[in-house]
């Protein structure tokens, strides 16, 4: 990821404490903040691994590892393990015209066919991946220069001049509640206060959203304190919240049921580890799929360890005029999923946007050679599958449940076998979950009582 022209900002520091104020921002910096929003979960992990100080995002780093594991042959195609490494934003095409953009060339990269044969028809075949295989049977390796047309120009208007608080709050001059914020810095001594010009690349930005989701002064972790032991440590605490917010039910699907099996300890009453079917795996691999906005816009403000949930709020509280268009607005509050991405009956009920192609059409990379459209999740099925407490997902065998129980401290003449049937209800409670370590899931609120 190259590291292109930087950003100039001038921040008011209290030099008490040594932290940041507040940053006066252009436009340039404001739309990097803003696009956080629209970034898919499994691109947060991804990057974070690859370049940035390693921040743990629940257990969501081990459902990411867990699927970099696992053989390709367990996918429907080679491609839907690139659509979990690798998701595509239904905004990368917007983001392309961001000043830093820490999304990386592989989530805007098109491919087609190599077979010439193929390109003539009235409507063209295209691909978000080079493995997926074209109707002819041909790896679509071939990489084109497309152009999607998605909307506007990106969410904050080119003159706008905003004020960004430590925790990540955006406020528009001449608002209500940048006047209390006023109020505060006047009673402050003017003496404690200095000016500090910050120099910011794309890696500050990178560390910037990682550290967003562990701290509530990230402005200042990153740009002031410049220690990677603090924000190591600072990581290597859970994200959560501290209270359950409930998912709009108009959101979920009425989808069929999934049956998984708990192994439960009889005397701790705990579960030990669950066996499910690729339908249940289906929908925790699809966690990593899902933009970090969709998430935020079901969980009750204040309770993040981090301050994303602040970021969230300023969009939401921006005044119209700020914003580029309703579209913009859209894209970062109710983000939906690029064409292809989901499967029919998702128990979430995300949408899927419409891209607009010039005589183009999108292979499903989840559809074998001889179809056009697949509406089946990522895995092959029938297939079993054991997940542990800690979103650990491995092929079901018989012995990989001992080393769990081992460690557990937990006889087997000591566990026995409860089925849920898990519905629309129960996965309501798994998002919850999902959300409730902003990622850790326990299977503790599938027991029945």
């Amino acid at each position: 990821m190259a590291d292109e022209s930087r950003i100039i900002l001038k921040a008011l520091v209290n030099k008490g404490n040594n932290r940041i104020l507040f940053i006066k921002s252009g436009c340039d910096f404001v739309k990097t903040l803003f696009s956080f929003l629209s970034i898919p979960i499994g691109t947060i992990i991804r990057l974070a691994h690859n370049h940035s100080v390693p921040v743990g995002i629940g257990c969501m780093n081990n459902l990411y590892a867990s699927v970099e594991s696992s053989d390709v042959q367990h996918f429907r195609t080679e491609a839907c393990r690139d659509m979990l490494l690798c998701p595509r934003s239904r905004a990368g095409a917007t983001l392309k015209n961001l000043k830093h953009n820490v999304e990386d060339h592989e989530t805007t990269r098109y491919f087609r066919c190599p077979n010439e044969s193929c390109q003539s028809s009235s409507t063209k075949l295209i691909s978000y991946y080079s493995s997926v295989r074209c109707r002819c049977g041909h790896l679509m390796d071939k990489e084109i220069n497309l152009s999607v047309k998605v909307g506007d120009k990106v969410f904050v208007k080119g003159l706008s001049t905003l004020i960004i608080t430590d925790d990540l709050q955006v406020m528009a001059q001449g608002t209500p509640a940048i006047s209390v914020f006023v109020e505060k810095l006047r009673s402050m001594d003017p003496n404690t206060i200095k000016e500090v010009t910050l120099n910011i690349g794309v890696i500050e930005v990178l560390n910037l959203l990682m550290c967003s989701f562990v701290s509530k002064t990230p402005l200042t972790d990153i740009f002031l304190k410049h220690t990677v032991a603090e924000v190591k440590n600072t990581g290597n605490l859970p994200i959560h919240t501290h209270s359950y917010s409930q998912m709009p039910q108009d959101t979920m699907s009425d989808g069929a049921t999934m049956s998984v099996q708990l192994i439960v300890s009889k005397s701790k009453k705990v579960v030990c580890y669950a066996e499910a079917g690729e339908d249940f795996v289906n929908f925790l691999f699809s966690f990593l799929i899902l933009p970090l906005g969709f998430i935020l816009k079901q969980i009750r403000f204040g309770t993040l360890k981090g301050c994303m949930d602040h970021l969230y709020r300023s969009v939401q509280n921006l005044d119209e005029k700020f914003l580029r268009s309703q579209f913009c607005n859209e894209l970062l509050l109710s983000p939906k999923l690029p064409p292809r991405f989901c499967y029919e009956n998702h128990p979430l009920g995300i949408g899927v946007a419409s891209f607009r192609f010039e005589s183009a059409e999108i292979v499903d990379p989840k559809s074998h050679s001889n179809e056009m459209v697949c509406d089946q999740g990522f895995l092959k099925g029938p297939a079993m599958f054991l997940v542990t407490d800690s979103l650990v997902v491995t092929p079901i065998s018989p012995i990989f449940g001992l080393p769990i129980l081992n460690e557990l401290n937990v006889p087997i003449t000591d566990i026995e076998v409860k089925s849920v049937n898990v519905g629309k209800e129960e996965v309501s409670l798994i998002y919850n979950c999902f959300h409730y370590y902003l990622i850790t899931f326990k299977y503790s609120a599938c027991i029945p009582c």
